[in-house]
């Protein structure tokens, strides 16, 4: 295996001297005089991101915060056809257009970027809307721009270019702080660096939670059944640039308790958790190559360690010998990546981008730890139970072949892309992106957008697109071992998604209005079944159909009030032959609507209502979760232009509501009623 490893690592580095010497290979003096008689071309479609055909929402965290929304899952319940939210502590949820496997706990389909860097598909819900300038989201597939980790969004933050410190306190004991400093070194450097905190010992009713007592065993759960969801967060990233190098690291760590359970069964002891840190570096040049075109050069890496600590079940004290089951996890994922594009390569009326880019995921880290495990047979089986029970407190660890996943010591990917955008006349622009992945031990795959936007007036806009991406399972979904009642090795295929959007957009003076329509189609989608004690992952033979409307919709007024409207339909066929499961959009709402008002007061206060509204949730029981209007409250105060206080409440009329919960015994999680926040920020 160590061979093999070392193999991969000369091949990949290969790879990256080629990747450096092909500028020199493909920009020869030839090919250069043919560029240099190109002719200039500019298409408004850089100036506008409404004149590219993609759906996609611009979020500014003025408005947000004016609004009371602190975080980022916040703020991406606030986008159209999106709703985030908690599940089990296995892991949180995005839902992009209504789209959910309820049975794959681990789910990445969405790429998260900050600053153009990516930073994983790992969610950071509690990154701090003080820090954002913007979040740019593009719904529906973009894998042949941003690799298949774009497969159903990708979802960009941009953070301030101004310097910034915000602090703050609120419910559960919440205490949060962030920095930003933005500093101009010289006339040629930019320094940015960030920073923040946030701790809270949330703790929430779970009259649904499955306790881990055992009566046969003599003893009971002996601590209060709630939900513990206590966090503590902290973030660090830096960047350095010029006009052609620029330097960006993001650190996050995210530590928090486990919620419902792993599995849905309330750890018994205040001591389970789920921790996450995430390291991201990479360095980026650009350069000129002519007048024309611009090279841009890109290596980096993003790495994952995931730890768990969990108890299920309470045996002790007993009189047969039998401990506490004990579950730990220490798993590490590591991506390294180098990307060519040349862009702004003009032929007249078109503008061609085209590149390469080449990946290695390695596992450096891949530890399991118990004192039980059917597996493996550590323990006492007990033909009663037909299962087996720890008969020691000590953790065996296990490794390799069984490990938290199959021993994968290394991946390679090569994806190639070309993009063409094609002005017809000064009306109507066509687009055509073309990407091919190349995936170690899978087949290679095809990811296509064929776009058109059309305006006379620049009032009304009209844009088109048919698209196709695909997607290679995961590490962890192709390989996890399952131990802890979870997956076994399965033997996964891509799944593809194939979609076609019509929006449409209206724009004039201070109002603005979209609207998008959808159809998409999942093809060999990844979901899971349960088989005895675990749950295995499978490809579906039946395809899965989804459509929906979009609606944003935003008008300021002459006393610099402002409205914002999002509200979206999004209709899923969701089907599992195994479960014998056909559910028209499950465990999320199929309407969500969210109206937010801004109103000055006067020139020194604001008060901006807000409400939220999710309607019904099928569940995979046969029942719903019923339909629920939120309203939220918050006021500014203008202590100066630089200087604002926020005083918020969310949920002031208190009202029950409840997110999905696997495993528990309804699948339902009660969620927290009122809740108050206060917040401050200084720009500087």
């Amino acid at each position: 295996m160590l061979e093999f490893y070392e193999n991969e690592k000369k091949m990949f580095f290969k790879i990256v001297f080629i990747f450096l010497l092909l500028p020199i290979l493909l920009f020869s003096q030839e090919l250069e005089n043919i560029l240099d008689d190109l002719n200039e071309y500019s298409d408004k479609s850089n100036l506008n991101i409404d004149y590219k055909p993609t759906a996609m929402t611009v979020l500014y965290a003025n408005d947000l915060q004016t609004l009371g929304i602190n975080t980022l899952s916040e703020a991406l319940n606030f986008v159209a056809g999106i709703q985030a939210f908690k599940t089990t502590s296995v892991n949180s949820i995005v839902s992009v257009r209504g789209y959910t496997q309820p049975l794959n706990s681990f789910q990445e389909k969405i790429k998260y970027r900050i600053n153009g860097v990516s930073v994983s598909s790992n969610y950071f819900e509690n990154f701090p809307i003080s820090l954002i300038d913007r979040i740019e989201i593009s719904k529906g597939n973009a894998s042949t721009i941003y690799d298949q980790g774009g497969f159903v969004a990708v979802i960009d933050i941009i953070t301030k270019n101004k310097s910034n410190i915000a602090f703050g306190t609120g419910s559960f004991d919440n205490k949060n702080f962030s920095l930003l400093l933005n500093e101009k070194l010289n006339d040629n450097w930019k320094l940015k660096l960030s920073t923040s905190y946030l701790k809270h010992n949330k703790k929430v009713d779970a009259p649904s939670a499955i306790l881990t007592n055992s009566i046969d065993f003599g003893t009971n759960f002996d601590r209060k059944q709630e939900s513990l969801e206590g966090i503590e967060d902290i973030l660090i990233g830096a960047s350095l640039e010029n006009k052609n190098f620029k330097i960006s690291s993001n650190y996050i760590k995210n530590n928090r308790q486990n919620n419902y359970g792993t599995t849905g069964l309330l750890d018994w002891s205040d001591d389970g958790y789920s921790k996450y840190e995430m390291f991201s570096n990479e360095i980026t040049y650009d350069t000129f190559l002519n007048t024309n075109n611009i090279l841009e050069m890109k290596i980096g890496s993003v790495q994952s360690n995931y730890k768990m600590n969990t108890y299920m079940y309470k045996f002790e004290p007993n009189n047969v010998g039998i401990y506490d089951p004990h579950f730990k996890v220490d798993y590490t994922q590591r991506e390294s990546y180098i990307s060519l594009l040349v862009k702004n390569t003009s032929f007249t009326n078109n503008k061609i981008e085209y590149g390469v880019y080449g990946s290695l995921i390695q596992i450096p880290k891949n530890k399991y730890y118990t004192n039980v495990d059917y597996l493996t047979g550590l323990g006492q089986y007990i033909p009663k139970y037909d299962a087996y029970f720890p008969v020691q407190k000590e953790l065996k660890e296990f490794s390799g072949k069984q490990g938290f996943i199959s021993d994968e010591s290394s991946k390679t990917n090569m994806s190639y892309f070309l993009a063409d955008t094609y002005s017809v006349n000064e009306n109507l622009t066509l687009l055509a992106n073309l990407g091919i992945d190349d995936y170690q031990d899978y087949k290679k795959l095809l990811n296509f957008r064929l776009g058109s936007v059309y305006s006379n007036d620049d009032i009304n806009i009209y844009k088109f697109s048919i698209s196709q991406a695909n997607r290679n399972p995961s590490l962890i979904e192709d390989y996890f071992v399952g131990h802890i009642i979870n997956s076994q090795d399965q033997a996964l295929e891509a799944e593809k998604l194939q979609s076609v959007e019509l929006m449409y957009i209206y724009q004039q003076n201070d109002e603005k209005l979209k609207l998008n329509l959808y159809y998409q189609k999942y093809i060999n989608s990844i979901d899971g079944y349960r088989y005895k004690d675990s749950l295995q992952y499978y490809n579906k033979k039946q395809d899965e159909y989804n459509y929906g409307a979009e609606l944003e919709y935003s008008k300021s007024f002459e006393n610099r009030s402002k409205v914002i409207l999002n509200a979206s339909f999004n209709s899923f066929a969701y089907k599992n032959s195994y479960e014998n499961l056909k559910i028209d959009t499950p465990i999320v709402s199929k309407i969500t609507t969210i109206l937010g008002y801004i109103y000055p007061i006067n020139s020194k206060f604001t008060i901006s209502p807000l409400i939220r509204y999710y309607g019904s949730k099928n569940l995979l029981n046969g029942n719903k979760i019923g339909d629920v209007a939120l309203l939220d409250l918050t006021l500014t105060h203008n202590i100066s232009k630089d200087a604002k206080l926020y005083f918020g409440a969310k949920n002031i009329l208190d009202k029950e509501y409840f997110y999905y919960g696997y495993n528990t015994k309804d699948e339902k999680m009660l969620r927290e009623g009122t809740t108050w926040f206060v917040s401050f920020r200084y720009d500087f």
